[in-house]
């Protein structure tokens, strides 16, 4: 900095600002993604990767400003071809490898990228970008090439990434000592399968009623990597886990192919949507759910029915038809155990002839809650567009912003 003065001075601090942050949050990125329990305990799983998606963008400014910012510094527009500029074209090399990767996660569909090619190449190139990040820093500047205590701070972030990469990397190896067996496949409402996988060891999973995990399958048809379902089994019946899978995507179109015997590995669980965590013995609860949003509040109501918990509950629960419902017989057995649970269905399209409701809106949920406490606990869980707009006309309804509890699904 000591040669530059004025505008130039200014303009090469701020690129070299930039660069700083940018290349810290590559870093941060790794455990915003890492599926980390301590993480998600606190801020929870969803929370962190949509932090991970805004990061996205905010490093991809960054990265573009930077080099701009120390060009203009120079009075260059454009770094010359000469091998002692290489730390700067390796700097190229790294936007080049940055937006590439950014392009394919903003625009895969539009692409027609498949979701495991996606997966994969997003981890190989994230890889490369931290490589390429930590020797562009190392020897860009005379900061981290003359002088020592900065220098050995780039090589203990570079090694503590390392080893974390390499801890987050083997977590599908950890799930490999524990297996799970499918154990029952079967088709539910329209364009839904029923998972059921029991551990091969006796040793179930604990998690909360609500929460959800990281499941892949061994089946031919399938490829391996892993992908997140609510949990619609309860804790209060150990020895077998359920998983209700909607037919969105081409992954899960695949789920049908899966036999009796096919081996399952889990991660998790993950999550802070249960009751049991936000709300006291005694509090009433409104759950709303979207379509296939429904297998959380299945989950909760199952562990409360095992429990006898008598309070008062209503549910509201919106699909398309009653082709779409799910889980039919189940939730008949929960209305006769849960004496204060009252249901609400809510068909948007046409079905037996009969007329569509609308889809749910202020108006609808003024007249079905104007019986509910205020100071009910109100589980959200469907469509984001649907959650936003319901989340809004709560609040407007009375229902405070900390009582309104939402999970993210597909993200």
């Amino acid at each position: 900095m000591w040669y530059k003065f004025g505008a130039a001075k200014i303009s090469l601090r701020a690129g070299k600002m930039l660069g700083m942050a940018a290349g810290l949050l590559i870093l941060l990125q790794l455990p915003l993604a890492g599926r980390l329990k301590s993480l998600d305990r606190i801020f929870s799983l969803p929370g962190l990767i949509r932090q991970h998606r805004w990061h996205a963008w905010a490093i991809v400014l960054m990265a573009l400003i930077h080099p701009l910012c120390v060009l203009l510094a120079e009075g260059k527009m454009m770094i010359p071809l000469e091998m002692r500029y290489w730390p700067e074209w390796v700097g190229v090399g790294l936007l080049a490898v940055l937006l590439v990767q950014f392009a394919c996660t903003q625009w895969r569909r539009p692409l027609k990228i498949a979701f495991h090619h996606w997966l994969t190449g997003h981890r190989i190139t994230g890889l490369m970008i931290a490589a390429l990040l930590i020797v562009h820093v190392l020897y860009v500047s005379e900061t981290f090439t003359d002088n020592p205590p900065p220098r050995l701070a780039v090589l203990a972030a570079a090694g503590v990434f390392t080893l974390f990469w390499l801890w987050v990397r083997s977590a599908g190896l950890r799930n490999r000592r524990r297996p799970f067996t499918v154990t029952r496949v079967e088709n539910i409402g329209r364009e839904c399968t029923c998972v059921e996988v029991a551990p091969e060891q006796g040793i179930s999973m604990a998690y909360l009623p609500g929460q959800f995990a990281f499941v892949s399958f061994t089946g031919q048809h399938l490829s391996r990597e892993p992908h997140p379902f609510t949990l619609a089994s309860t804790p209060s019946r150990p020895g077998v886990i359920q998983f209700a899978i909607r037919h969105c995507g081409d992954w899960t179109r695949q789920v049908d192919g899966l036999a009796i015997g096919d081996r399952a590995y889990l991660q998790g669980p993950f999550g802070c949507f249960s009751h049991l965590l936000h709300t006291s013995p005694q509090q009433e609860l409104i759950m709303i759910a979207g379509g296939i949003g429904i297998t959380p509040m299945l989950s909760m109501l199952r562990f409360m029915a095992d429990h006898g918990d008598p309070r008062p509950i209503t549910l509201i629960w919106s699909n398309r038809s009653r082709e779409h419902l799910v889980f039919t017989e189940a939730f008949e057995h929960l209305t006769a155990k849960l004496t204060g649970l009252r249901r609400v269905p809510i068909f948007t399209q046409h079905t037996d002839g009969g007329k569509p409701s609308e889809r749910l809106n202020r108006k609808m949920l003024e007249t079905l809650l104007g019986g509910c406490s205020r100071k009910s606990a109100v589980f959200l869980c469907g469509p984001p567009s649907m959650m936003t707009t319901l989340a809004t006309d709560l609040k407007a309804l009375g229902f405070s912003a900390r009582s309104v509890i939402t999970e993210a699904f597909g993200f």
